[in-house]
This record gives structure tokens, sequence and C-alpha cells, in this order.
């Protein structure tokens, strides 16, 4: 039964797991953890959070639809669904400086751009997507090359230090909120499987980028061989142009070791690591091979 006054944390996948383990680390008692599994969630965060519940005697309840109790403090993170009835001491962590990238995957979406800056928003929730007033944002710089990994923990830890801070106004009675630009606002739409094909016609920086953002704890790049096998591409270095008569992207230019280097639209891309679809090692034997898209018809000549 939770005491009133009781903090509650509805959190899934990484950033969910690592939200609650730096609460606990903060000595910030939780009363209730609300979880579900998430698909291809290679961090196994709901072992983890099964695991700290039971050591912890923290009641941790599965399902994608709580109800918040308005004499609790709930927090989301890494939440994929809208709440039904949100309380006024309901707060959503969202992984940007809103109103920019409103939406869906947003730190992906900002290493693809290539952002110098990530952030987190303490926001109300409201029946719309992201558009609540916001309570509390924390921005942090990055350089890259940076994984996808590192950046969410970051966040993570952002987030942890706003939820500190949300506590002590919310013990207080001093919770409050802005309401945020509406001209200033972008959006970051859904990903699903097409989104993880290497284009290589595109700059050997960008598809550095692509790589490091949708790889663990996400499923990894994807690109297919002209033998037929398609592959996921894991740690790649992106290397200084060199002048072709005719480029021809996706065409593997050398090997380097094993490690193929990789025609781009501009620049080269050394493949550093890569593995088969069941996660065995693939390595590069042939220097004629050329890589793109599953649906291609491949031939070498």
């Amino acid at each position: 039964m939770l005491q009133p006054g009781s903090i509650v944390v509805c959190g899934a996948g990484l950033k969910g797991a690592t939200f609650i383990e730096g609460l606990l680390q903060k000595g910030i008692n939780i009363g209730s953890i609300v979880t579900y599994p998430q698909p291809d969630d290679e961090a196994q965060s709901l072992d983890r959070l099964r695991s700290l519940a039971l050591r912890l005697s923290i009641t941790l309840t599965e399902t994608r639809h709580p109800v918040p109790r308005p004499e609790s403090l709930t927090f989301l993170v890494g939440w994929q669904y809208l709440l039904p009835a949100p309380t006024a001491s309901t707060v959503v962590f969202h992984d940007s400086l809103l109103p920019r990238y409103r939406g869906f995957a947003p730190t992906v979406t900002a290493l693809i751009n290539g952002d110098r800056e990530i952030g987190v928003t303490a926001l109300s929730p409201t029946g719309s997507i992201d558009e609540g007033p916001i309570i509390a944002q924390r921005g942090v710089p990055i350089s890259y090359p940076i994984k996808i990994k590192t950046a969410l923990e970051l966040q993570a830890g952002l987030m942890v230090e706003i939820a500190a801070d949300i506590i002590e106004q919310w013990r207080a009675g001093e919770l409050s909120s802005t309401p945020q630009r509406e001209d200033n606002a972008t959006f970051s739409i859904w990903r699903d499987d097409a989104d993880y094909e290497i284009e290589w016609s595109k700059s050997a920086d960008a598809i550095e980028r692509f790589v490091n953002a949708v790889g663990h704890p996400y499923a990894g790049a994807r690109t297919t061989v002209s033998s037929g096998e398609t592959i996921r591409v894991l740690d790649v270095t992106a290397l200084p142009d060199m002048l072709f008569e005719i480029r021809e992207a996706g065409k593997i230019w050398n090997l380097n070791g094993s490690h193929p280097i990789v025609i781009c639209g501009s620049g080269m891309l050394r493949i550093d690591r890569c593995c088969r679809e069941d996660g065995s090692e693939f390595h590069f034997e042939r220097l004629r091979a050329r890589l793109g898209p599953k649906r291609w018809n491949f031939g070498t000549h």
C-alpha cells in the first residue's frame, strides 16, 4: 500500500532503468515502480528492475497503462504510451529541449542531425504529444563521434538531477510550469525497421553519426552485401575522401585487414565491426563487393 507522498516511477527500457538506479543512488526512496517489456531491449532493463525491486522490497507492477494517484508524485521515463488520466503531480520526461523534437526517438534524430547539445525536459502531460507546460529542462554539450547509449546515459543523469529538484519543490508545494512556445516547435517522427538501412550516397560523417545513433540499445544500422547477406554495422570510422573519376557509393575500395573501406557519397568509411542478423560476427573476405539495400539486384563484373 502506497503511503501519501510516495514517489512512483513509470520507467521502461534503458532510460527508465538508469533513471531509477540514479534516484536510488541519490538516496531518494521510491514507493513503487511500474514497467513493461520493450522489444529488442538489449540492456535487459526489465530484468534489472525486477531484480532491484526484489532486493529493495519495492512494489513492481508490469502494465502499460498505469493510473497515477493525486497524492503521489509520478515520474514517467522512457514511457511510450499516453496516460488515460494524468494528475497535477504527474511529470513526464522527454529526451529533448522542448519545444524542439516533439514526438518519437528525439535523441536518435538529434544525433543523426549532428546537434552539439542534447537535453531533457520535464513537463506536465496533456492530451497532445509533448505539448504540455515545461516544469524544468537541462542540456549538455556533446562532441562526435558519440554512441546513442552514451547519449541516453547522459540524459538519464540530467533527469535524475531535475527529478531531485522537482521532488523538493513538490514537497514544498511549489511545483510550477511554463507554457511552451508553439512557434518554436519541431517534430521527430517514429522509426521502424526500414529506418535502419544505411544510405551510402550520404557523406561518411553523416553515416558515422547514423550508425552510432541507431546502435545499442537499438538494433543497429543495416546493409546488404552483394552476396545477398544482410549485416548489422556496429562500429565505423569516417576517413578522408578520395577523388574518384566516377563515384559509386557503396562499393568497397580496399580491405584494411578484414575491415572494408567503403566509398560514400562524400568521404570514405571503414567498417570496424559488424555482425549477421543472428548476432554472429561477419568478416569481409572479398574486395569486390557492393553494399546497399536488400532490394538491389546485386552482381559483380
